[in-house]
């Protein structure tokens, strides 16, 4: 690697901190804003703004990996417009494409794999053939990730208040998420007040599902409503339609014994709250004393008395199954594998749960961690997650790099040095 093209990162300053050590290894690093927001934590190196519309992206990319003869590409997230753009191009032109994530493990790794992430993964779909090869011992995790909930809220502020005041500079700019600008911030405020307001009752609530229903409980982790897994790898156009489909299967299928509990997902308690849809569906459907609904349960102390896990693709299955507590997946996941989660349908799941194999999660959890998981943190940990980076970044082959002709289209510049912006 000599040049690197960073795109957006994780909220906050982590793609800085990883400029900073690319500049040190003696890499050439480029960042481009599509925003007011990517631009709050400039990077070490070329910062560019790109002001042209989402059409005009790919044609922008081309040239400008061309001209500073660009190898490698990172960003988080493969599913973002601007995202997916690059991965296309990438991976039609031999650039190296690589994408940051959240952990599949969590909470004290992070994601990194070369061309794509989650059912974008290279590993996709092959790991039936791959891990009756893998040794299922794995090392250990050599420092824990620190809790960092308060300190997100201000990069997310942050962010957000300077993407809201530079709009007008980035006025053709396609946002990942569908609502106002100014609505994240307070969103993250929100939640912040949430965490705390509702702890006490859905500590009662847990205690008293384990005391009075232990062993009879099908938890449904839920995903961030605009998350990219729901709309681009799952049957479901939003988290709601998902609600839906399993309340309205487990009222017509799950034995009268048992209970239906959701779980808020914790990065989006400011932006959603689905009171009121569970529980008139609940009615509805004549099960309101057995569907439960709870923000800040502790998963750890639950998996114990699950019955099983129903989930459409979060991480959270991963969780479950390490607990070995029965998984079935609704839309495509990575850790979907014959033998690990349940391959019926979710009819059939509520009456028939399929046990987890421990020795073949063993020995997925080892291939991840050896393939795809860095012990580190976009929010903490800095230094000791830039060396992890590095390390595995040297130990991918790097193809020869034949960079094809620039395309004349008109552009412009503002003529600072160290940025630029283009239309």
């Amino acid at each position: 690697m000599k040049s690197a093209l960073l795109l957006q990162g994780p909220l906050g300053p982590f793609f800085q901190h990883f400029s900073r050590f690319l500049t040190g290894q003696g890499i050439c690093v480029h960042k481009i804003h599509f925003n007011g927001g990517d631009g709050c934590w400039p990077c070490r190196g070329t910062n560019v703004h790109y002001t042209g519309t989402l059409p005009e992206w790919r044609h922008f990319l081309h040239n400008y990996i061309s001209e500073n003869e660009i190898d490698t590409l990172f960003c988080y997230s493969d599913c973002r417009e601007y995202h997916a753009v690059a991965r296309h191009y990438c991976l039609s032109h031999n650039i190296r494409f690589f994408v940051f994530e959240e952990g599949y493990l969590r909470p004290h790794y992070i994601t990194l794999e070369q061309n794509g992430v989650n059912a974008h993964s290279p590993w996709f779909g092959k790991l039936a053939d791959e891990l009756p090869k893998q040794d299922p011992t794995h090392v250990k995790h050599q420092f824990d990730i620190r809790a960092s909930f308060k300190r997100r809220i201000y990069y997310a502020m942050r962010y957000y208040f300077s993407m809201h005041c530079c709009r007008w500079r980035f006025r053709h700019y396609v946002h990942h998420r569908h609502r106002p600008y100014w609505k994240e911030g307070i969103a993250w405020l929100k939640g912040w007040y949430t965490k705390y307001t509702h702890s006490a009752h859905d500590q009662g609530l847990q205690q008293q599902l384990i005391d009075r229903h232990s062993k009879h409980i099908f938890l449904v982790p839920l995903q961030v409503a605009d998350d990219f897994q729901i709309r681009a790898h799952s049957p479901f156009n939003d988290v709601a339609e998902s609600i839906r489909h399993i309340i309205a299967s487990f009222a017509a299928c799950a034995p009268r014994q048992d209970v239906l509990l959701f779980k808020h997902h914790p990065m989006d308690r400011g932006y959603t709250n689905y009171t009121q849809l569970i529980h008139s569906l609940a009615a509805e459907l004549g099960i309101k004393d057995r569907v439960f609904y709870g923000f800040e349960l502790h998963l750890p102390d639950l998996y114990h008395h699950c019955k099983g896990v129903v989930t459409v693709n979060s991480t959270v299955g991963l969780s479950a199954l390490f607990h070995h507590v029965p998984t079935i997946t609704l839309g495509k996941a990575l850790y979907d594998i014959p033998d690990l989660t349940s391959q019926g349908p979710l009819a059939t799941f509520w009456r028939t749960p399929q046990p987890v194999n421990v020795d073949l999660f063993k020995r997925l959890r080892a291939f991840l961690l050896e393939r795809t998981q860095l012990n580190g943190s976009f929010y903490a940990e800095p230094d000791n997650t830039c060396r992890q980076i590095w390390q595995r970044l040297q130990q991918q082959a790097e193809p020869p790099i034949k960079h094809p002709r620039v395309i004349n289209l008109p552009t412009a510049a503002n003529g600072k040095k160290g940025k630029k912006e283009v239309a």
